[in-house]
């Protein structure tokens, strides 16, 4: 019996897959893009366990690992980002930045 996807695996799963670069111009698009696909139930779950990912950091090629195997992430942060952190605590601003607007 295979386990849920939990909703930070659905969004980085649907939103970052294999193709994300066909959709959008950047990430910050994706990410613009899931907060108006998404309820604002969804979008706290998913900051939620954005803030557990960060809170279980203990190197940056775990998070790497993490990312891509567990949480079907493939964007590779490490382009434009000088740590997977950076990254991560970005996306949570922007998460409350919508919601503080919505």
């Amino acid at each position: 019996m295979s386990k849920p996807l939990t909703e930070l695996q659905q969004f980085f799963g649907a939103y970052f897959n294999q193709d994300w670069v066909e959709d959008h111009v950047s990430a910050d698009e994706v990410i613009d893009t899931f907060l108006l696909d998404s309820s604002r139930d969804v979008i706290f779950t998913v900051r939620k366990e954005i803030l557990e990912l960060i809170d279980s950091y203990t190197n940056e090629s775990a998070l790497q690992e993490n990312l891509l195997h567990e949480q079907y992430c493939y964007y590779y942060y490490p382009n434009q980002w000088a740590s997977g952190l950076l990254w991560l605590n970005h996306i949570v601003g922007k998460f409350d930045n919508y919601l503080l607007k919505n």
